[in-house]
């Protein structure tokens, strides 16, 4: 009488027939032509060969090794985001493995790499003035007297000089109302530069100066 193993060795797969692991059918006791009680998403083959970055799946009798790529870190090449892999397969054509360096930067197809967007220096100059906050109007209109020895009067003698129309209204009611002055006011800027002929530098470097007051 032919003797059976009690268990012999099965492939666990998932409902798409991926390869999850090694597991154990026991012999039907029940029965004595070597039966064996296959468990559910199990089939009597050899276990796949490991493959780093690829997983196997079972289509018509053959392990097939499909591209593995989740836990791994991607990106979105519209926005830069990262983007979570769910499931095997290549990997889709809108994301990339590189990460994106800041939102001053763009996927290129033609270079397969991030390059800067053709605006950069402008959007970084935009961020840098949005986040340089506010001066009180003591502390602006004071630091403009030390650092260029104009007063109020002064400021509004240029704007006067070199701006007409509601240009020249906006800022002048500016000059002598506001309460609080930003560089993202881009009526301000426009003073600065071309009317006070300051330049990105000589801007910041005042405006860092008048906090301090």
């Amino acid at each position: 009488m032919k003797i059976y193993a009690k268990t012999i060795p099965v492939c666990q797969l998932d409902e798409n027939n991926y390869f999850v692991g090694m597991t154990t059918a026991d012999l039907d006791p029940l029965e004595n032509n070597g039966y064996y009680l296959i468990p559910r998403l199990c089939i009597q083959a050899e276990q796949p060969e490991s493959k780093k970055g690829f997983i196997a799946q079972w289509t018509n009798d053959n392990w097939q090794y499909i591209e593995d790529h989740r836990g791994e870190t991607v990106y979105c090449k519209k926005t830069g985001e990262v983007v979570a892999i769910d499931e095997p397969g290549i990997l889709p054509a809108t994301v990339t493995t590189m990460p994106c360096p800041d939102i001053y930067h763009q996927w290129s197809e033609k270079k397969n790499s991030w390059v800067e967007k053709a605006d950069a220096a402008q959007l970084r100059l935009q961020d840098k003035r949005r986040s340089a906050g506010t001066l009180s109007r003591m502390q602006m209109l004071s630091q403009l007297e030390i650092s260029l020895d104009k007063n109020k009067a002064a400021l509004v003698a240029a704007a006067e000089n070199a701006m007409t129309g509601i240009e020249l209204i906006k800022i002048r009611n500016y000059i002598l109302e506001t309460q609080s002055f930003s560089l993202d006011n881009d009526n301000w800027w426009k003073f600065l530069t071309d009317v006070l002929h300051l330049d990105e530098r000589q801007i910041f470097d005042l405006w860092n100066d008048a906090i301090h007051i």
